[in-house]
């Protein structure tokens, strides 16, 4: 080979490990760059948490302490309503007598009571009574009605209804308005407050909808 040749030949071996040195470097300069673009990304990310996380935190807090005091407002509320309700159901019934269908109702109770105590095995018309004073004629009317003719002692003070014991006194069936009242109102309060509970439930899905 010619000397000519042979320097051509390092010349171009030269050239090639430029280009292979060039080539890895710009591949390892644009590596570096990605790098460091992730790294700022990354940084620039964890600034913005440390600005961002404590009105993040003290948002939650806000809300919280709201809905707490909103659901206390709203228990409140709802107690308040229960109560309203049922001291207008209280009244209801205490003026029940001047209402016209008091027959009708009167003649249910004791209808209903004489056959509470007939399942007690007690011989009907061994049962005394014992009622209002402001109810002996209807309640006369209905025991004639029904073919009956019982002991009754008009010692009571109430709304209205009747008392019924049976002739050795062991058993007492107490069917006054006032008795029945009293035993419903744990059912009419669960009741309420579970109706309050769908309503303000309504409210809350409307509101978020809105929102």
């Amino acid at each position: 080979m010619s000397l000519s040749a042979i320097l051509e030949a390092i010349h171009l071996s030269g050239e090639a490990q430029v280009q292979e040195i060039e080539r890895c470097a710009f591949d390892e300069a644009n590596e570096l760059l990605a790098n460091t673009r992730l790294e700022v990304k990354r940084i620039k990310e964890e600034i913005c948490a440390k600005e961002v996380m404590p009105a993040y935190r003290e948002r939650a807090r806000i809300f919280h302490r709201a809905r707490l005091e909103s659901l206390q407002i709203t228990g409140n509320v709802r107690e308040e309503l229960i109560d309203e309700t049922l001291d207008r159901a209280r009244g209801r019934l205490a003026g029940m007598r001047s209402d016209p269908v008091y027959p009708l109702v009167l003649d249910s109770l004791v209808r209903e009571t004489l056959a509470e105590l007939d399942d007690t095995l007690e011989e009907i018309h061994l049962a005394q009574l014992a009622a209002d004073q402001r109810d002996k004629d209807l309640l006369e009317c209905i025991l004639d009605n029904m073919g009956l003719n019982l002991s009754v002692e008009y010692s009571l003070n109430c709304w209205g209804g009747l008392v019924a014991k049976s002739s050795d006194g062991r058993v007492v069936i107490i069917n006054t308005l006032e008795a029945r009242f009293d035993r419903a109102v744990p059912f009419l309060r669960r009741h309420l407050a579970a109706l309050f509970e769908n309503q303000q439930s309504e409210v809350n899905y409307q509101l978020a909808a809105f929102c």
